[in-house]
C-alpha cells in the first residue's frame, strides 16, 4: 500500500472527506497535530488474559459474529485509519452497512494521515488513541509485546468463518509465539507491473503464475530486451525496482520464516551478513549500473508508465489507480532466486484493538464485519488492497478482464504466496533495513559487505536491548522496554 508520506503529499491537494455515514467526525482541511512526546514513563495497562469464546454464525454470509457476552446497547466506539481517498469512501459505504446491522454500536471515524508511528506508541501507550485502530504492519510485534494491543487469538481460533480467509492472513503478522492482536482484512502485494504494449513490441512473454515465475537470469533478460534504439520503435524502455524487493529475496530458506533465517540457533544475533546474501545484494544493485535496464525514479514516482518510458516496474499493486488509465498494464509474479519458490511481501491493512478500549466486544464486532463478504467486495473495489475472503478472490467481477491490471489472477495468487513477516525485537529494524538504506548501495555509496555487516550490528542491539532469545518467543511475552526500534538514526546520517 502507498507510504504514509507519500499518502500525506496526496492528503495536501485537497479536503479529504471522512467517513460521513456513522456519526462520523467533522474533519478539518488542515492535518490535527501529532500526539506530543509523554513527559514520563506510564505502564501500560496489562493485556487482557482471555476473551469471551466466540459462537459459530449459521448464515455463510453473517458478517458479524457475537460474542459470548452480549455487546452493549448504545455503545459509542471511535475507529482511526490513514489511506487516500478510494479507500476512506469505501470505509464509508462499510460503515453505513455495519450501522444497518448492528444498530447498537456507534462509529465514530477520524483520518489522520500525519499519524506517524512513533506517535501512535504514545498513544497507545497512554490509553489516548482510538478503540479499533489501523496498525502498520512492521510495528505489529512491538506493539503486541508491548502490551498496547488487546488479544484476539481465542476470538480468530473459535471463529470457523475467518478459517475460509486465505493462508497468511490471519498470521502472518503476529506478536511473540505468534500472539495474535490484529486482523487483516487485505493486502497489496509486490509483483511485477509492466506496459504489455512495450513487451509486445519487443516480443516479451511475462509469465502468469506464481508457479512459474520467471528466474533472476530470465527476468533479466528479459529487461535486457526492452532496452532497444531502434528508430522505428522507443528509443528506450526501463526496469525500476524497490529495495524492498530484499525482503522475499532474503526470506526464501526453507522451513524459516522470513526475517528469521539469518537469526542465529539461540535467536540472539544476526547473521545478514552471509556470502550468499552479498551475491544477491550485489546483483541487485547492478541492474542500475552495470546490466543498464533501469530508469532511476526518485521518491517513489508514483505514475511509472506515464512517463512513457519505464516497461516494469517491481512494487506493490496499489500504484495502480495511479497509472493513465490508456496504458496497458498487467501484473507478473516476482523473479524467483536459486530455484526457490518465488514469495511475494505482503503490505496488510492490519486492525487491532487498544488494550484500554473500554468496549473491545463492540470494536471486535467491527473488525469481524470488515472482514466479511460484503466489507471485503467494497475493499476490492478500489482496487488498493486485494481482499482475503477466498470466494471473493474468484469472484467474476474481481477477475474481470476489462479491469487493470488486465491480468489479475496474479494478484489473486500472490495471496497464496505471501511470505510470513519477521517477528522478533529486531524486525522493525530488519524492515527499515531493507526498505531505502539499499540505496546506498545501489548508487554505489557503500558495498554490500559493509552494509549487511552495519544491518547485522543494528539488529543485533535491538536484540541486546531487549535481551531477546528464541526461549522468550512465546505468547504473552511483554517486553520491559517498548520504546520501539529508536536506535537506528546511523542509517540515515545527517549530511552537512
Amino acid at each position: 500500500m502507498l507510504g504514509r508520506r507519500a499518502l500525506l503529499r496526496a492528503s495536501l491537494g485537497g479536503t479529504v472527506g471522512l467517513l460521513s455515514a456513522c456519526t462520523l467526525d467533522t474533519v478539518q482541511t488542515t492535518l490535527p497535530e501529532l500526539t506530543p512526546l509523554p513527559t514520563e514513563n506510564v505502564n501500560p495497562q496489562a493485556l487482557p488474559t482471555a476473551t469471551p469464546k466466540p459462537t459459530v454464525t449459521p448464515a455463510f454470509r453473517a458478517t458479524v459474529i457475537p460474542d459470548a457476552t452480549p455487546i452493549a446497547t448504545n455503545v459509542s466506539i471511535t475507529f482511526e485509519t490513514w489511506g487516500p481517498r478510494s479507500m476512506l469512501k469505501a470505509f464509508s459505504d462499510i460503515f453505513q452497512t455495519f450501522q444497518s446491522q448492528v444498530p447498537s454500536v456507534q462509529v465514530r471515524a477520524r483520518l489522520d494521515n500525519a499519524l506517524t508511528s512513533d506517535a501512535q506508541r504514545h498513544a497507545l501507550r497512554l490509553g489516548n488513541t482510538a478503540d479499533v485502530t489501523r496498525i502498520a504492519p512492521a510495528d505489529v510485534f512491538d506493539f503486541t509485546a508491548a502490551g498496547f494491543l488487546h488479544g484476539l487469538g481465542n476470538r480468530i481460533s473459535g471463529d470457523s468463518e475467518l478459517q475460509t480467509m486465505v493462508p497468511r492472513s490471519v498470521d502472518a503478522r503476529a506478536g511473540p509465539g505468534d500472539e495474535q492482536s490484529v486482523l487483516a482484512v487485505g493486502a497489496a502485494f509486490q509483483c511485477v507491473l509492466y506496459n504489455q504494449e512495450h513487451f509486445e513490441s519487443s516480443g516479451v512473454t511475462a509469465p502468469t503464475s506464481w508457479t512459474n515465475p520467471w528466474t533472476v537470469g530470465e527476468f533479466e533478460q528479459a529487461a535486457r530486451r526492452l532496452v532497444v534504439a531502434d528508430t522505428n520503435r522507443v528509443e528506450r524502455f526501463g526496469l525500476a525496482a524497490i529495495p524492498a524487493y530484499t525482503r522475499p529475496v532474503f526470506g526464501v530458506a526453507p522451513n524459516t520464516r522470513a526475517g528469521e533465517a539469518f537469526l542465529n540457533a539461540g535467536a540472539r544475533l544476526s547473521r545478514m551478513a552471509t556470502t550468499e546474501n552479498e551475491l544477491r545484494l550485489r546483483r541487485l544493485a547492478t541492474w542500475q549500473t552495470a546490466l543498464d535496464i533501469e530508469l532511476p525514479i526518485p521518491d517513489r514516482f508514483t505514475a511509472p508508465f506515464s512517463g512513457g518510458l519505464t516497461a516494469m516496474y517491481i512494487d506493490r499493486s496499489d500504484v495502480g489507480p495511479s497509472i493513465r488509465p490508456s496504458v496497458p498494464w498487467a501484473a507478473a509474479p516476482l523473479p524467483s532466486w536459486d530455484n526457490a519458490d518465488s514469495q511475494t511481501e505482503a503490505d496488510e491493512l492490519c486492525l487491532g484493538i487498544n488494550s484500554m478500549s473500554a468496549h473491545p466486544d463492540a470494536a471486535w464486532s467491527l473488525i469481524r464485519f470488515l472482514a466479511g463478504a460484503d466489507a471485503q467486495r467494497s475493499f476490492a473495489r478500489t482496487d488498493l488492497i486485494v481482499p482475503f475472503r477466498t470466494e471473493i478472490l474468484k469472484d467474476p467481477a474481481f477477475l474481470e478482464p476489462t479491469r487493470r491490471p488486465l491480468e489479475r489472477t496474479v494478484l489473486r495468487q500472490a495471496v497464496e504466496q505471501m511470505m510470513q513477516s519477521p517477528a522478533h525485537p529486531g524486525s522493525k529494524a530488519w524492515h527499515t533495513l531493507t526498505g531505502p538504506p539499499i540505496l546506498a548501495v545501489r548508487r554505489g555509496e557503500d558495498s554490500a559487505a559493509d552494509y549487511l555487516r552495519r544491518a547485522d550490528r543494528i539488529i543485533n542491539r535491538q536484540l541486546k536491548v531487549r535481551d531477546w532469545s528464541s526461549d522468550k518467543n512465546y505468547p504473552g511475552y511483554r517486553q520491559s522496554q517498548p520504546y520501539g526500534n529508536r536506535l537506528i538514526e546511523e542509517l540515515y546520517p545527517t549530511t552537512d
